[in-house]
């Protein structure tokens, strides 16, 4: 539009300077051919010049115009184009009534002579694999890949196909072809994630987990990333291909060089990592890392840990769990925990002592159940009982309230 002003501004401007060119002189235009002769003014051959210029392009447009519309092949090529138009947006319309078989004819038809081929075999593809006709859907499919914009969402189609078939291994293999094509999409990555966690394939979730924080933000993907880590220290501590303790402890050590560094600080994949840690032998190094994280941040769930710890001695855990509690009394976290770890050191009195707290001071199950045994393990079946009584009045309040048979005179 600016361009088609601007020229009839020139023009304007051309046309007003001839005008004072000619109006200051006019000229004279003689013409002599055997016996004709003509004369006039150079303004009117002027006149006439552009005069015939104009009609030539108009004639021309016109002759063009008329060429289109009556010329055979393009007027069949505009025929097969509306008419497939047509078919588009019947085939639409016979899809979403659910009249699938109807609408493949149709899109199929607007596939292959239509301006809209993309969206006629993406909705053939659709219409054919809810006839449960897998090949066919797979054939549209391909006809819309080789569109240079099909090729992403006919493939999001064939993954989104393959899991609703029950296929996940088929699904990923396309979705990393597609995450690698297109690395910031953030519906591939998302689905690519949901097929890898499905398959429980925690390294190469974590291996995506950097991706899936660029598309999505830092916080959007901060459980599943911290759910991956978690399942993958579990995966790799319980490895089946690792016989012997050294070679699952060291592996184990391996991969907790490669978490995150703000997992590293989460109290529950310290946790997590130090208790299999202890159970691979690797005691010393779990009590340490349990007391350096204790240092910066308290969580109960870290004093745990010190019970799957044999290679160093009851004696000396109790001494760090006693250290514990002068700083908290009545943790009920670490009065269990140091009445396990009195148990293994035989020490039943102080065991007793440990777990009489615990259950005084937070009334915890955990705390109850230990006690309920220890006395019984004890001969006193008395307190024993007594105390599994506690733990069931406890338990109470966490049930529903529902009709109870009454008691029988």
């Amino acid at each position: 539009m600016k361009k088609v002003a601007l020229l009839i501004v020139i023009a304007l401007v051309a046309a007003l300077a001839l005008g004072r060119w000619m109006a200051a002189d006019s000229g004279y235009v003689l013409v002599i051919r055997d016996d004709f002769s003509m004369d006039t003014t150079l303004g009117f051959v002027v006149l006439a010049a552009l005069l015939a210029v104009v009609a030539i392009v108009i004639l021309t447009l016109l002759g063009n115009a008329a060429w289109n519309v009556l010329e055979p092949v393009r007027a069949t090529r505009r025929w097969k184009k509306a008419v497939a138009a047509r078919r588009l947006r019947s085939g639409l319309l016979q899809l979403v009534d659910g009249e699938q078989e109807k609408a493949e004819r149709l899109l199929v038809a607007a596939g292959e002579d239509g301006d809209w081929p993309l969206l006629a075999w993406l909705l053939a593809a659709e219409a054919a694999q809810e006839q449960d006709n897998v090949e066919a859907s797979q054939r549209y499919l391909e006809n819309a890949s080789s569109d240079r914009r099909g090729r992403l969402v006919a493939g999001l189609m064939k993954a989104r196909f393959a899991l609703d078939d029950g296929y996940p291994e088929q699904a990923r293999q396309e979705l990393k072809v597609l995450a690698d094509l297109a690395p910031r999409n953030k519906r591939i990555l998302r689905t690519y994630a949901e097929v890898l966690e499905s398959q429980k394939d925690w390294p190469a979730l974590c291996a995506l987990m950097p991706r899936l924080k660029r598309a999505f933000g830092e916080g959007k993907e901060s459980r599943r990333e911290r759910r991956a880590w978690l399942a993958l220290l579990q995966e790799t501590a319980r490895k089946p291909g690792f016989n012997d303790a050294d070679s699952r402890r060291e592996e184990l050590r391996k991969l907790w060089k490669d978490v995150p560094v703000h997992l590293k600080n989460d109290p529950a994949m310290v946790a997590r990592y130090t208790g299999f840690l202890a159970q691979l032998g690797g005691g010393k190094g779990a009590l340490n890392l349990v007391r350096e994280q204790l240092s910066q941040q308290w969580d109960d769930r870290l004093p745990p840990v010190l019970e799957a710890i044999d290679d160093i001695s009851p004696d000396d855990l109790l001494q760090v769990l006693e250290g514990w509690l002068a700083e908290r009394p009545g943790n009920a976290a670490v009065l269990i925990t140091s009445g396990r770890v009195a148990l293994k050191a035989r020490l039943w009195g102080k065991a007793q002592g440990f777990f009489e707290a615990a259950a005084n001071s937070s009334q915890s199950a955990t705390a109850l159940a230990e006690l309920s045994r220890l006395y019984q393990a004890l001969g006193d079946s008395s307190k024993a009982q007594k105390a599994f009584e506690r733990r069931l009045q406890q338990l109470e309040g966490q049930l529903p309230a529902l009709p109870m048979p009454e008691k029988s005179l």
